[in-house]
């Protein structure tokens, strides 16, 4: 007992100390996340739509992996490529990995072709679709602008879905868990067909007002993004879609509609609103038009993420 009352205020001391010690600790991380730099995610993202691979747009692309070897894309592949009659299924599949880095995520991205509804054996629809024509098969493939969520129903979508993945997968691919309908058209149906097949990240809601710069308002495209993504915009934030697949929308849009200034006002308008994610891109069949855009604002972004303290996290997923 004496021992106990001899050595108390010692115990009482160090209890002291330890309390002070959690205290200074505590408000230290506490001033450490105060004071961290704000940081924005950015994903640059490629959609493959199956049209071609063009050398000149494949050379702007592997140009653009050189100059930014930093900044990791999430691929969007389209299995198509590999399934036409005429395809050197060797030498399309080495163009298309020769726009990769390591740090790159692959991705799905489906339109309509009949020649991929053929292989999945989902009885192919060439309507309604989101260009003022109707796509009739005269000659060769047809089917890109069917609007996937509109013309078909959630169990051939699902089917679809899962055949392109697997398709991918006997092609060389990895097996994709992110996506991107074609002409950004999704809803319940294709929503459903994702969950199902376990994907985990979407990226087709976007803001139709950005695709007025080459669609006009009244175009069949712009009317069907409306009333699948009504109030969307560039302030767009990441949310949960369905109960395992997050929506991440695609509120930069892709670099055929939106140039270079629009692209910075777009990152100024985030950062104005406090906003942590930026989805962006282009699409592989037309970078050597349009993905200079692109490719001239990521130093500005970069200058003006410096002059305002905010880190800029390249990611991929």
């Amino acid at each position: 007992m004496r021992l106990m009352i001899h050595f108390y205020p010692y115990f009482k001391l160090l209890s002291l100390c330890l309390m002070a010690s959690v205290c200074f600790f505590a408000n230290l991380n506490s001033y450490a996340e105060t004071n961290a730099k704000p940081t924005i995610k950015i994903f640059v993202t490629v959609d493959w739509e199956g049209w071609s691979l063009d050398e000149e747009n494949i050379e702007v692309m592997q140009a653009f992996r050189k100059q930014y070897p930093h900044i990791p894309m999430m691929q969007l592949l389209n299995p198509v490529y590999l399934l036409r009659p005429s395809a050197d299924t060797k030498v399309e599949a080495e163009k298309i990995r020769s726009t990769f880095l390591p740090s790159d995520s692959m991705g799905l991205h489906v339109h309509g072709w009949k020649s991929l509804l053929d292989a999945c054996e989902v009885p192919f629809q060439n309507a309604p679709s989101f260009t003022a024509q109707t796509d009739v098969c005269e000659a060769g493939d047809c089917g890109y602008a069917v609007s996937l969520e509109y013309a078909y129903s959630a169990q051939d979508l699902t089917k679809l879905i899962a055949c392109s993945a697997n398709l991918l997968v006997a092609q060389g691919f990895a097996r994709p868990r992110y996506f991107r309908a074609g002409g950004w058209q999704l809803g319940p149906k294709l929503a459903s067909a994702l969950e199902a097949n376990q994907f985990v990240f979407d990226s087709s809601r976007t803001d139709a007002n950005l695709l007025t710069t080459k669609w006009a308002e009244s175009s069949g495209l712009v009317q069907m993004v409306k009333a699948l993504h009504p109030e969307a915009s560039v302030l767009d934030q990441p949310y949960q879609l369905t109960a395992s697949v997050m929506e991440y929308p695609n509120n930069g849009s892709l670099a055929d509609y939106t140039d270079t200034q629009q692209l910075l006002t777009i990152f100024k308008t985030l950062i104005s609103h406090d906003k942590r994610v930026l989805v962006l891109g282009f699409h592989q069949e037309t970078a050597f038009s349009y993905l200079k855009h692109l490719q001239d604002a990521i130093p500005l972004y970069e200058e003006i993420a410096r002059e305002q303290g905010i880190t800029i996290d390249w990611v991929s997923h």
